[in-house]
């Protein structure tokens, strides 16, 4: 049995170990929240990098019993300043001159949204717990690697029609459009594909709400042509709001 100094020397070596993996990527509030991850028996290791982009950094991660994603938001992110413009009447974010603040709420935002799509049976990873700009979700792919973006897998009949099928569930019963939809935004695992980066998702209710999905619907429907598929748009875009049981 650890004694609770010995415990307090544990966290604190991890910490420092943490610090000096992430030391030159992440500061201190970010580190902070990665530790309290650890902290909180969430996950035990980090395991490799998965992607890297301006607005974020995403990891697998691991315990004793499986894979997890870890998705890190940059707090000096500069890609943020456009939204940040009218984030509260779009995705009823505050406009906070704290940057960590504001970019702990976009991370919610995407915990938030994962939740419905998932719920909806759209074809998300879960969340699992969101601390300030640090998102923890189920991971796709396997120990050895992650799950390729569509755009390097390619498509077949199956993953199409999940693919329809998804962005319909989520516009039906998540009630919201994802927005920024292609085939760089979709992992195929075991040839199922998973929608991710939904942070900038919005209600349906939004006045955006249909343009944005006509764009995800006409994203999709371009790709999935070049592969012979001969789909129309619109009867695809009747499909995703639920006015046709048949895209074709």
């Amino acid at each position: 049995m650890y004694s609770n100094d010995d415990t307090r020397i544990k966290n604190e070596e991890r910490l420092k170990e943490t610090e000096k993996v992430f030391g030159y990527v992440f500061d201190k509030f970010t580190l902070l929240n990665i530790y309290r991850l650890f902290s909180g028996k969430y996950i035990e290791r980090f395991e490799f990098p998965i992607s890297s982009g301006k607005e974020s950094i995403v990891f697998a991660a691991s315990d004793s019993r499986k894979f997890y994603a870890v998705k890190v938001y940059k707090t000096v992110a500069t890609t943020f300043k456009n939204i940040e413009r009218y984030a509260g009447d779009r995705w009823g974010i505050e406009n906070s001159r704290n940057k960590k603040k504001f970019i702990s709420q976009w991370a919610y935002r995407e915990y938030r949204n994962l939740g419905l799509a998932h719920r909806a049976g759209a074809g998300a990873p879960r969340p699992i717990k969101v601390i300030g700009n640090v998102l923890l979700m189920t991971y796709i792919g396997t120990r050895s690697k992650p799950a390729p973006t569509m755009k390097d897998y390619g498509v077949d009949e199956d993953i199409v029609n999940a693919s329809l099928a998804g962005i319909r569930k989520l516009y039906t019963i998540g009630e919201i459009v994802h927005g920024d939809l292609s085939e760089y935004n979709y992992l195929i695992f075991r040839k199922k594909p998973y929608m991710i980066d939904i942070a900038q998702a919005v209600d349906i209710k939004d006045s955006a709400a249909i343009v944005l999905l006509k764009r995800d619907v006409g994203n999709m429907v371009k790709f999935f042509n070049k592969f012979g598929f001969a789909i129309a748009e619109q009867k695809a875009l009747k499909y995703a709001v639920g006015e046709s049981d048949d895209y074709r």
